[in-house]
């Protein structure tokens, strides 16, 4: 467990507040199959979901996971950096696309959603419904984890695509995009559905967020706040040109983002030409921004990260990053509000790189 709660919450706190500090949040996520994300791979009962065919919330067992959920938390306790990382409902799921009514499916691989309707005009909208088996499966996480970790560990929000993502699982990707050319009323109509049941459904989670040192963490990017936080993203916005983000997305963003005081969004590298609009989107606190496996070099993100940083905003970086990236980082950006997560192959990696990362 942390060695220093109350380090850790101020830690935190300047985060959020933008203090002037020596050097960053730091936060590690050991290689694929060990992070929040992707844990399953050393998970038994995610495992046993893999096997093919369509999942239904029926196989899945909150209880089983929760013994290599355990492991995973008490790995991570032997990296001493700033974070402390959470349990999640099973971040592989698309837990909002099924709860829209797409069919869940493993590909063996991993498991994924498929589009509902092939045609806009033909989709029948779903209501958000309290009863819906997948987001009582989701919300049963909550309470098996709660009372298996018992306080210590925090438990947080799984990962939840927003209203660009879910509109392309319900329609596919090709129909998504074309629509907002040639079907703009009809795209606008799902967008608008889909983010009114995203909405819905964060507020309820809000209430049911168990507390973690008199606060909350976000998932996956394990930030503590003193508030319910909660994360939204648009990894589908690379779609979108400046113009048809301000029409169709924007207001959406701006009502998803106001339900929490601490609003963090993620963004992909490939939807970086939207930063600025992005940032006019007043009531998102912070920026969690990934620097994707092809992104060969930092400097092709570095003018959105000064962007984000320059009107004042929280940054949270992340992905794998070598000796020039991380000389980039020292040089070109601020300590102040930032946190950087580095993705390394091992805990001594992580050790190592963390005492040279200290030492900024």
């Amino acid at each position: 467990m942390l060695k220093d709660i109350e380090q850790y919450k101020e830690r935190h706190l300047e985060f959020w507040s933008l203090q002037n500090v020596k050097s960053p949040l730091i936060g590690f996520t050991l290689g694929a199959g060990l992070d929040s994300w992707s844990y399953w791979h050393y998970n038994k009962a995610a495992l046993s979901l893999l096997t093919g065919g369509e999942i239904v919330p029926d196989d899945i067992h909150p209880i089983d996971f929760v013994e290599d959920q355990l492991r995973y938390l008490e790995l991570s306790e032997q990296i001493d950096d700033d974070v402390c990382r959470s349990a999640m409902p099973l971040a592989s799921i698309p837990w909002m696309e099924a709860i829209l009514g797409c069919p869940i499916f493993s590909t063996q691989a991993s498991i994924k959603s498929r589009e509902v309707f092939d045609d806009i005009d033909s989709i029948e909208l779903i209501p958000f419904n309290d009863n819906n088996p997948w987001l009582k499966k989701y919300f049963e996480f909550f309470n098996i984890y709660e009372q298996a970790l018992a306080g210590k560990y925090p438990v947080a929000q799984s990962i939840l695509r927003g209203p660009s993502d879910l509109a392309c699982a319900i329609i596919g990707v090709e129909n998504s995009a074309t629509a907002l050319l040639e079907k703009p009323e009809e795209i606008n109509r799902l967008l608008n559905h889909v983010a009114i049941q995203l909405e819905k459904f964060l507020k309820k989670q809000i209430n049911l967020l168990p507390k973690f040192l008199d606060g909350y963490v976000i998932g996956q990017y394990e930030i503590w706040a003193p508030e319910p936080a909660i994360r939204i993203q648009e990894d589908f916005s690379n779609l979108y040109s400046p113009d048809l983000y301000e029409k169709f997305l924007k207001p959406l963003d701006e009502r998803l983002s106001g339900i929490s005081q601490y609003t963090l969004i993620h963004l992909h590298s490939s939807s970086l030409h939207l930063i600025e609009q992005f940032l006019e989107v007043s009531k998102i606190k912070a920026f969690q921004i990934t620097k994707d496996p092809g992104i060969t070099t930092l400097e092709k993100i570095l003018p959105a990260l000064h962007k984000i940083q320059e009107v004042h905003k929280p940054l949270i970086l992340k992905g794998q990053f070598d000796k020039d990236d991380y000389a980039n980082i020292k040089k070109e950006l601020s300590t102040k509000g930032f946190c950087l997560q580095p993705v390394v192959n091992s805990l001594d990696e992580a050790k190592e790189l963390f005492f040279n990362l200290r030492n900024w």
